[in-house]
C-alpha cells in the first residue's frame, strides 16, 4: 500500500506542490489579518466601496485602494508600511481602503484585480493610476501626482 502511495507521489511532483499549495492558501486564508494602525478604511462590500468613493469625491479627495489577500507574501510585507502611508498623508486629501480579494469577491471584479497586491488611486470615481506588486516609491508617486498631501510637521511641508 505505502509502495503504490510513494510510486505516485513520486511519479505526479507537480500535482504533489500544487495541492500542498492550495492546501497552505486555505490555510493562510483563514488566519487573521494583523491590524497595523493607520487610517485605512477595511472595505467589506462593494456597496461600501461605492459609498466612500462617492463621499471623497464630494469632498475631492484621493481614494487609494489596496487590493490583498491573507496568502500573499508581498501583501504581508505592504500592509504595515501601508498602514504608516496612511498616517502621512492629510485626511482631507486623501482616504486609505483596502479589501481581502478571497472576501470580498465583488470588489476584486469590479476594480480588475488580477495580482496582489494592487494598489489603485481614484479622483472623482475615476480610477487614474494603478500599481501592481508593492512599490512603495510608485504607489507614493500615484498618491501625490493626483493630489495627496503631505501631513505638515515641524512647520514644514513635506
Amino acid at each position: 500500500m505505502l509502495d503504490t502511495i510513494w510510486s505516485f507521489l513520486a511519479a505526479n511532483p507537480l500535482l504533489v506542490l500544487a495541492v500542498c499549495f492550495m492546501v497552505y492558501k486555505q490555510w493562510q486564508a483563514k488566519q487573521p489579518w494583523p491590524d497595523f494602525g493607520g487610517t485605512i478604511v477595511s472595505l467589506k462590500s462593494v456597496d461600501e466601496w461605492h459609498d466612500t468613493l462617492s463621499k471623497a469625491d464630494a469632498a475631492g479627495k484621493v481614494v487609494v485602494v489596496d487590493a490583498y489577500a491573507t496568502w500573499c507574501p508581498p501583501c504581508k510585507a505592504a500592509a504595515p508600511v501601508y498602514a504608516k502611508m496612511s498616517e502621512e498623508y492629510t485626511a482631507e486629501s486623501c482616504v486609505f481602503t483596502k479589501f481581502n480579494t478571497d472576501e470580498v469577491g465583488g470588489m476584486r471584479s469590479l476594480l480588475e484585480i488580477s495580482a496582489m497586491p494592487t494598489f489603485k488611486v481614484f479622483k472623482a470615481k475615476a480610477e487614474v493610476g494603478c500599481q501592481r506588486g508593492w512599490d512603495e516609491s510608485q504607489v507614493r508617486a500615484l498618491i501625490e501626482q493626483h493630489g495627496a498631501k503631505k501631513v505638515v510637521q515641524r512647520g514644514k511641508a513635506d
